[in-house]
């Protein structure tokens, strides 16, 4: 006889935005449920409370547009609810991808504040489903903002789970806290089981007792269950099922299996706090998630929302700086490209019909509302950028042409810059704010070809003004090119290709006489390689690599298809071979046919006086329809044994050792970059524009336990594919474009790996100086300690001084002192507030300096408030 004595059914409507309905369809139909919800509250709300109606409201994002739009008098009946516990509130805006960086991850969170003081309820739990899983950071960021509980219902179509579902663990934080977990199952999984749409107890207790049976021989320890339900016929997107606690009711009367009663997360977390200790064991590392390679399918999108996030760090900072305080107008359009980057880092691309319908009208419309969330939020970071840069210089509306240039280095690192002068910005005649507001900034593209007026270095978090007349000046010991048949050589590097073939056939790092690529591997350096499933050995369908069975994913049963034979091809036909030397270095163009594009054209640019190598790659796409994925192949000549490390949201993640067990591990979503090395030498990859990384090899669909640490390992740059099988696009053509930057090193050093990737995605910003007669600059923000890194700096939400978020690494003591300072400014109070800007604590200010202490992994919100000098 089955132990489990209670069955908690929570109520949802499971948030797509898209996928069943176009995007403002959605978002009017999910005012609605609230709607309905509040009137199924209403009728049981004199019942005893096990027999009443429940439900959860599984993001805020829905609850937020509903208050914007609500009578008074349907908002007190929704407090009446929320507060007596038959409504619940979670934190999570939206159902995110691992796209989000950590400071997007705090911002999502941002309603939760707003909630609790709105309608005076602590809101503890937060919920992720569909999803596969988070980066590591989520779980400290849930943490610091006071949630206790997170809860999953992870869809394993084309994925995986982590350990075994359902169970209950404590999800340690990189900087050791813990923060229980339920590991729950598929999401609308009460309604499939019983079958509620049979409306039939029979076949409801059938389900029911197949799932107790077989928990039951997996040893399953608990003695209730906790299973979501949404509503039929899509599960999707669903409003309250009016039928739902009737059929509860009717199998409780009739005594057929263990009670059932509606629940919610806050009711679950409460019986989860008694559970016996030896039932919660405790699992650190990256929650590593399966879906993500998706986001590959609109590669061009998820560059440009990458970019975004760029453009308004480098905007924020020089916000929080500035002397006039933001304004509501820029307040409302910060907000509104945080909300579109948010909107296109969810889960949801786009139809369920993308892949089977894809020229059907209602594909391309929720397509188009998907693409316009990166468009959007590209074009208002750009412009915010733009205008804090305009603010910053001091250019009046209307003038002659600039004298000068500003350099702003918005990052915890020295950067250097080659100063280039774009034409437009400097012609003679007239210039006006809204010609310079023409050029976003936000979109890299490198023109060697332009001369290098000068060369600046600047100090973390610093500005200069430089006049043009004094750029000439500014410069430094360049070192020598040489270029031959076949063979770039730079102070750093020994390059040699052929240039019938293209092929490149030798990359020699010239300080440790290190030949980098692997000389047995059938592929080269930075070589294109697209891979299909091979016709010959398997049907190229996307069910070969995972054939779904519902039933079986259901019951969490693996659908990949491990054995599936790939088809890999490079480029055919070399149209063009070119070696040329310019001020920053040396770059090699091939221009190549090659299959799956109409042309190909790749640089490598090895520079003079920095060992970055620069790889960019620009590709017409062709409109291909069957499954495909295009990498860029580094085969590295590293010893076996060899170890891996990823930046997840700002953690820095150990390959397998850092990672859950049974997360995926054939791909991972690399914030800015990725490290390989042996305990000799190394690579990093700095991936601004495309975070999809395979390391080892081709992994794709493999499973993976762990990856070998064989010699020679193959890294692999995954910017696009076409794998997934329902909403995700089943295909993108036209121009698409990529930069990587890869740097060797002799030993691992996680500082330097961040730098690296910091480097790569937010360079100098650059902008013309109207009025410029002498060389002015400083430094804005000081931030010293061990391992300790301001990541993010930006206006304080509530206008109270300026928000830095503060990074540690896991390395070094448990927790070390740091200090920030405003050069030029008084520091007259700080405190360390939590992720949602709320005050926790105090800190001590003396000498116009803030000190405090930051805990080894520990991620940090602090709130500076100072005044001018």
């Amino acid at each position: 006889m089955s132990k489990i004595r209670e069955i908690l059914v929570y109520h949802h409507s499971h948030l797509d935005v898209g996928y069943t309905h176009p995007q403002p369809v959605l978002w009017e139909l999910q005012k609605t449920f609230i709607d309905q919800a509040i009137d199924l509250c209403e009728r049981t709300a004199d019942e005893p409370a096990e027999e009443r109606f429940y439900w959860t409201c599984e993001a805020t994002a829905p609850v937020i547009r509903w208050l914007e739009t609500a009578e008074e008098r349907q908002i007190r009946r929704f407090e009446a609810f929320v507060k007596s516990g038959q409504i619940c509130l979670t934190a999570n805006d939206i159902h995110s991808t691992p796209l989000a960086s950590a400071e997007e991850m705090m911002r999502s969170l941002y309603p939760v504040r707003r909630l609790r003081e709105r309608f005076g309820v602590p809101i503890r739990t937060a919920i992720n489903h569909d999803v596969n899983g988070q980066p590591w950071t989520f779980s400290q960021v849930l943490a610091d903002a006071g949630i206790e509980l997170y809860t999953t219902g992870i869809n394993i179509h084309f994925g995986g789970i982590p350990l075994s579902r359902p169970s209950v663990f404590r999800w340690e934080t990189p900087d050791r806290r813990e923060l229980l977990t339920f590991h729950g199952e598929h999401y609308s999984l009460f309604t499939q089981f019983g079958e509620l749409w049979e409306n039939d107890l029979e076949k409801m207790k059938a389900g029911l007792d197949r799932y107790m049976n077989r928990l039951e021989s997996e040893g399953y320890p608990h003695d209730f269950l906790y299973l979501s339900a949404t509503n039929i016929p899509m599960l999707d997107n669903t409003p309250p099922d009016q039928e739902l606690l009737a059929i509860i009711r009717r199998w409780n009367e009739a005594g057929l299996g263990p009670v059932i009663r509606m629940a919610t997360p806050e009711m679950l977390l409460d019986r989860l706090k008694r559970l016996p200790g030896e039932q919660v064991p405790v699992h650190p590392g990256d929650w590593t998630d399966y879906w993500n390679f998706g986001a590959a399918s609109s590669a061009d999108e998820t560059r440009l929302s990458r970019r975004s996030k760029a453009a308004l760090q480098s905007a924020e900072f020089l916000a929080a700086f500035r002397k006039a305080p933001t304004g509501a107008s820029e307040t409302a359009l910060y907000r509104e490209a945080w909300d579109q980057v948010k909107l296109y880092d969810e889960h949801t691309w786009g139809a369920n019909i993308s892949v089977t319908g894809p020229d059907t009208t209602y594909t391309k419309v929720l397509w188009g509302h998907k693409a316009h969330f990166a468009h959007q939020a590209n074009s208002v970071s750009g412009y915010l950028l733009n205008r804090e840069m305009e603010s910053f210089a001091g250019n009046p509306p209307q003038s002659g042409p600039p004298e000068g240039v500003l350099l702003v280095n918005p990052t915890a690192f020295e950067q250097t810059i080659d100063v280039r002068l774009p034409g437009g910005w400097y012609h003679e005649g007239r210039h006006t704010a809204g010609a310079r507001f023409h050029y976003h900034r936000n979109n890299d593209s490198a023109d060697f070809s332009a001369p290098v007026a000068g060369t600046a270095v600047l100090p973390p978090f610093s500005w200069r003004k430089i006049p043009l007349k004094s750029l000439g000046g500014i410069g430094k010991e360049r070192g020598a090119i040489s270029l031959s048949e076949g063979r770039i050589e730079t102070p750093y590097y020994l390059l040699s290709y052929d240039p019938g073939t293209g092929r490149i056939t030798g990359l020699t790092e010239r300080s440790s006489n290190w030949p980098m690529i692997d000389p047995g591997s059938d592929w080269t350096w930075f070589q294109y390689v697209r891979e299909t499933p091979d016709p010959l050995r398997n049907p190229r369908l996307r069910t070969t690599l995972f054939n779904r069975d519902v039933d079986k994913c259901n019951n969490s049963i693996s659908c990949w298809n491990r054995d599936w034979v790939a088809e890999r091809r490079g480029a055919t036909r070399l149209l063009s071979c070119s070696a040329a030397e310019h001020d920053d270095g040396a770059t090699l163009t091939l221009v190549w046919e090659a299959p799956g594009v109409r042309r190909l054209e790749q640089r490598i640019t090895l520079f003079r006086d920095r060992p970055e190598i620069e790889l960019r790659a620009e590709l017409d796409k062709t409109d291909d329809r069957e499954p495909e994925s295009i990498y860029f192949a580094f085969p590295l000549r590293l010893d076996a044994g060899w170890d891996a490390v990823f930046d997840s949201a700002e953690t820095l993640v150990r390959l397998d050792d850092d990672q859950l067990p049974g997360v995926s591990r054939d791909w991972v979503t690399v914030d800015r970059a990725v490290s390989v090395f042996d305990g000799r030498r190394g690579v990093t990859l700095a991936c601004p524009d495309a975070p999809l990384v395979q390391i080892g090899g081709f992994n794709f669909g493999r499973e993976s336990a762990a990856i070998p640490r064989e010699a020679n390992p193959m890294l692999l740059a995954w910017p696009l594919n076409n794998y997934w099988d329902t909403n995700f696009r089943a295909s993108q053509p036209g121009p698409l474009s990529f930069k990587y930057v890869i740097t060797p090193f002799e030993r691992f050093e996680p500082a330097e790996m961040v730098r690296r990737g910091v480097e790569a995605s937010l360079p100098v910003q650059l902008f013309p100086a109207i009025g410029c007669a002498e060389e002015t600059g400083g430094t804005l923000l000081e931030v010293t300690g061990e391992g300790v890194t301001a990541t993010y700096v930006k206006p304080a939400e509530d206008g109270d001084g300026i928000i830095v978020r503060l990074h540690r690494g896991r390395n070094g003591a448990p927790s070390a002192p740091f200090t920030v300072r405003v050069p030029g400014a008084s520091v007259q109070r700080a405190f360390r507030a939590n992720a949602l800007e709320s005050n926790v604590s105090e800190l001590d200010v003396s000498g116009d300096v803030a000190r405090g202490t930051l805990e080894a992994g520990g991620l940090a919100t602090v709130r500076i408030c100072f005044s001018r000098a």
